[in-house]
């Protein structure tokens, strides 16, 4: 998982905005080789593709989008194509990048100049980046160009990938402006809904009973942040610039707080994670600590190794990650003509010690403890042994769903928010195999390994760890900057210390 997303970053993050090109066109042949080629992969690679749909549900959609290719298509077409391709398989690890000139009609397309807020199955503005303020800040969006809103969030959900039957991650992903070649509202409209330059808007403002309607002209990403700065004193991008993790402790009140918002180091901003875990629970040792909150909120994932350091201190027997590593494959030469990232040296594992030993078709298993995640860790000195609360949403993915479903398994630890962003079960995540589409150059991260979390206890497959307490935000709540999460801790914080609540 951590080699997974920060090869992502950084692809991200060193490829910004391109200059505008003629669109991508693609020949009939051009288009049904990558279709092909995206097939082929996906059965060779994908360890979990007939999980949640069957074998006879992708050859019947393969068939069919190939049969319906008669004739030349945009790149944008067949890259809507593939991210639905690849949503139905129900792996949020399974991504779909484009690269070059397409990469370079998807950053440079006029978008929306709103930022969102989706409660439920409505859309709200949470954000008015327009050059005319004329739509109040929290107004449902009832159309956007004469489409309904249902529709619209109906159909951008059909191409977000996400783990199993997870709802609230396609939600928040809608949400999300960070990684604007694979997610968020802006992609998924201009891949699925139309890709106008200008928008006619139907819109409720907030407390009234009559629609009104107006004419927005679209605006650059860029530009958009750059308002969204000047205007509201917000940089769209404070989730990758803000020191993780942070600790702070409240001791007249009796408890600590403990954010983990990113799961990957950042050397510039971040302290020393192990350095600052230490520090953090001998304080809470030493003082006698009795309540410990634990944010993991927009938490994407990503190091394992600070998942491990981090359960360490909060349960009192050893423990290892995971019970078991499958892999699809040990060898991935047939792919070698479409793989990119990977050395050719790489595309056979060496299994000469037998660490992997074959489990039914097309899958291996481990055979023996050959990673520390499979190796049974102590626990800290300083475990904490007082009341844990977590705070958690569609965001928190990867290792972080995973640190959740493992405090789930070894306290008795309250949950707070929505459900957990991946499978309580374990991701189809870890190293992945990287392929480009041959002519559209579309770039797709497939993960051959299933990663099956230790301890595992009975829980509906497919699903998140779900909140005791579950958290829905109203438009007013959201305008207002409220933390009801956090609120809702410390309530119950309260609630279980008289002399506290007496304050």
């Amino acid at each position: 998982m951590r080699k997974l997303l920060q090869v992502g970053l950084v692809y991200v993050l060193a490829s910004q905005f391109l200059i505008a090109q003629t669109p991508v066109q693609l020949s009939r042949e051009e288009a049904r080789e990558d279709i092909e080629t995206l097939r082929t992969a996906l059965e060779y690679v994908h360890p979990r593709l007939y999980q949640y749909n069957s074998k006879d549900f992708f050859d019947s959609r393969f068939d069919s989008i190939y049969n319906s290719l008669n004739s030349g298509i945009s790149g944008l077409d067949l890259l809507s194509m593939v991210s639905k391709i690849n949503a139905s398989v129900n792996c949020g690890h399974l991504y779909t990048i484009p690269q070059g000139d397409l990469e370079n009609e998807v950053l440079n397309k006029k978008v929306l100049p709103f930022y969102f807020k989706v409660i439920g199955n409505e859309l709200f503005i949470l954000k008015n980046c327009s050059a005319k303020e004329h739509i109040p800040e929290g107004s449902k969006i009832i159309s956007i160009n004469n489409i309904p809103t249902s529709r619209i969030l109906k159909d951008i959900m059909e191409g977000i990938a996400t783990d199993g039957y997870i709802e609230t991650r396609k939600r928040r992903l809608a949400e999300r402006y960070l990684f604007y070649k694979f997610h968020g509202f802006d992609l998924y409209y201009h891949l699925n809904i139309d890709r106008s330059s200008s928008f006619e808007i139907e819109y409720l403002p907030i407390e009234r009973d009559r629609k009104k309607s107006t004419r927005v002209q679209g605006i650059s990403i860029e530009d958009r942040k750059k308002i969204l700065k000047s205007r509201y004193g917000l940089d769209e991008r404070s989730w990758f610039n803000e020191p993780s993790p942070k600790f702070e402790l409240f001791e007249d009140e009796n408890y600590g707080v403990l954010t983990i918002s990113r799961s990957f180091y950042n050397e510039k901003i971040d302290p020393d994670y192990d350095s600052l875990l230490a520090k953090s629970f001998l304080t809470l040792k030493q003082k006698g600590i009795a309540n410990l909150i634990i944010d993991l909120r927009d938490n994407e994932g990503g190091s394992e190794h600070q998942q491990m350091e981090l359960i360490s201190y909060l349960f009192d027997k050893p423990y290892k990650l995971y019970q078991n590593i499958y892999l699809s494959n040990l060898d991935f030469r047939p792919l070698k003509h479409v793989i990119i990232e990977r050395d050719s040296a790489d595309f056979l594992f060496n299994n000469d010690d037998e660490y992997m030993r074959k489990f039914g078709n097309n899958l291996w298993i481990n055979n023996y403890e050959y990673s520390d995640n499979l190796r049974l860790q102590p626990p800290k000195e300083h475990v904490f042994e007082g009341q844990l609360y977590v705070l958690m949403n569609g965001i928190s993915f990867s290792s972080a769903a995973a640190t959740i479903a493992d405090i789930k398994k070894t306290t008795s630890a309250i949950f707070i928010g929505e459900e957990s962003g991946g499978t309580f079960e374990g991701p189809t995540g870890g190293n992945s195999i990287v392929i480009e589409l041959p002519n559209s150059k579309i770039m797709v991260r497939i993960s051959p390994n299933i990663q099956v979390g230790y301890m595992y206890q009975k829980h509906p497959i497919g699903r998140g760890v779900h909140p005791d307490y579950h958290i829905e935000y109203s438009i007013e709540d959201a305008l207002k900057g409220k933390d009801l999460e956090m609120e809702m801790a410390v309530k119950l914080i309260k609630e279980k210390s008289p002399s506290f609540s007496k304050q």
